[in-house]
């Protein structure tokens, strides 16, 4: 006896899209059928999803929780954490998030992962996974040494920043010394290693030079965070990569420049991803002019509009590999306290309509075949950080992770459709998708827009394939 049936839907398999059958048991999928095939009584209970799209639960591999503002140190303004991320994204159709969990000198690596999964446990509507982060001007051999236990205990992925990002943050860059270090450790273990690159001596220089200018309001964010600093510091990162022979993870890709050195490094068979955001690939430096600006920006900032177009093509192409929204959701007056280069708030609150503007701006837009559009929202995420086929697939075993969404909508976006926080900056945005029903292990979390279950995420073990690690896999 399967305890659910969820009928009707055209489900998108690795193997394609078509109508079938899901049977679920014991919070995983246990059988796939064609529609209409498996007798209604062989579950306790059946769900007839009526011709919806019904994909993997979505994996969002880059959200920040319940961390100090980087800009708003000195006041100790916190952004959301996980209830509230969480609510969104189960709203949204994802149902995995990957946060941070950052060493501080005196931890070993364990107590790191130990006090950020606290934050988490009993308080998430979707599961996680945790990226183990470093800040710290040098991280002693000790520490480096670590990281192989670690990663054996189901910590499949790291991060280091090449930049302090603005003059006036605490310490958070990583230099080239200690990146090659923490690589050489990941690369030994199989781990996979997440890079923000930019270029720090660049990006600091460009703040001087605005200052002396007069030139700090936020419409000059994308000449602080510019395009020479994305390429010199993608150059670096990959040139050290091939070096050790690691593969890296790019995140949030800006610039033509960007997608260039990764396509370059993808077609000589290095394992390089890159990610980049839904607001790369629909907003622009120009937006940072209108009222409130500062809702658009997180860093690296938006770029040209000749960047922003090259973004969708190069998603589809396969050159860049996921789409994830960098989250740091606070409520407006929070995200606009600051409007210059120097104090704005970055970060984006977007996870709940990262599903939507994927499908709208993808297969709607630019006719993006389903798997596709898949592997953009879940299965490239969960493979590139090690929770694949678990995450990222409807397969006989993978977990019972599913979004029902409506592709027969019309309907324009406002703040009070959503749930993450009281402004969004897709307000107004025509969306042709519109998840209505989410599942987290075979559990129904949203029932026809309609929180019905309370917070049961657990903790992902992460362990990333050779194959992901040898070549451009995905």
């Amino acid at each position: 006896m399967y305890d659910l049936l969820i009928t009707g839907g055209l489900v998108v398999t690795p193997s394609g899209a078509e109508p079938l059958d899901i049977a679920i048991a014991d919070g995983r999928i246990a059988a796939l059928a064609f529609a209409g095939t498996t007798p209604l009584d062989s579950a306790a209970r059946v769900i007839d999803v009526g011709g919806k799209l019904v994909v993997p639960g979505g994996v969002d591999p880059h959200v920040h929780t319940n961390s100090v503002l980087p800009t708003a140190a000195e006041s100790g303004i916190m952004c959301f954490g996980a209830d509230r991320v969480s609510e969104g994204a189960i709203y949204g159709g994802t149902t995995t998030l990957v946060d941070f969990a950052h060493w501080k000198p005196g931890d070993d690596l364990s107590d790191s992962f130990a006090r950020k999964a606290a934050e988490w446990n009993g308080q998430t509507y979707t599961d996680f996974a945790l990226h183990g982060t470093f800040k710290e001007p040098e991280v002693p051999f000790s520490v480096l040494e670590q990281i192989p236990d670690a990663v054996r205990n189901g910590h499949g992925s790291w991060k280091v920043w090449m930049t302090n990002t603005t003059p006036t943050r605490p310490h958070q860059k990583t230099d080239l010394g200690n990146m090659w270090g923490i690589m050489e450790q990941t690369a030994a273990a199989g781990a996979m290693l997440a890079v923000h690159a930019e270029d720090d001596d660049i990006v600091m220089y460009s703040y001087r030079r605005l200052k002396h200018q007069g030139a700090i309001g936020i419409e000059n964010m994308h000449h602080a965070h510019n395009v020479l600093s994305e390429q010199l510091s993608f150059q670096r990162a990959i040139t050290l990569a091939r070096h050790v022979g690691a593969a890296i993870y790019l995140m949030h890709v800006s610039a033509n420049v960007g997608i260039d050195a990764i396509r370059n490094a993808r077609g000589e068979g290095a394992p390089i991803y890159g990610e980049i955001l839904p607001h790369y690939a629909y907003f622009s430096a120009e937006n940072y002019r209108e009222p409130h600006g500062a809702i658009y920006h997180t860093y690296p900032s938006l770029k040209d509009a000749d960047d922003r177009d090259h973004m969708w093509p190069a998603l589809i192409d396969g050159t860049l590999s996921t789409l994830a929204t960098d989250g740091v959701c606070t409520d407006f007056d929070v995200k606009t306290r600051g409007n210059t280069i120097y104090d704005a708030t970055g970060g984006h609150a977007g996870v709940e309509m990262r599903m939507a503007v994927a499908y709208t701006e993808g297969v709607v837009g630019r006719g993006l075949d389903l798997t596709r559009y898949v592997d953009l929202t879940s299965a490239n995420a969960a493979k590139i950080l090690g929770l694949y086929p678990r995450k990222g697939a409807i397969a006989v075993g993978s977990d019972a992770d599913l979004a029902v969404i409506d592709t027969d909508v019309d309907r324009r976006v406002t703040a009070a459709d959503l749930h993450e926080a009281d402004y969004t900056p897709w307000e107004g945005y025509r969306t042709r998708a519109w998840n209505m029903m989410t599942l987290l292990r075979g559990q129904v979390m949203v029932d026809d827009r309609n929180l019905v279950a309370g917070p049961v995420g657990e903790l992902q073990s992460q362990r990333v394939s050779s194959d992901v690690l040898s070549r451009p896999a995905c």
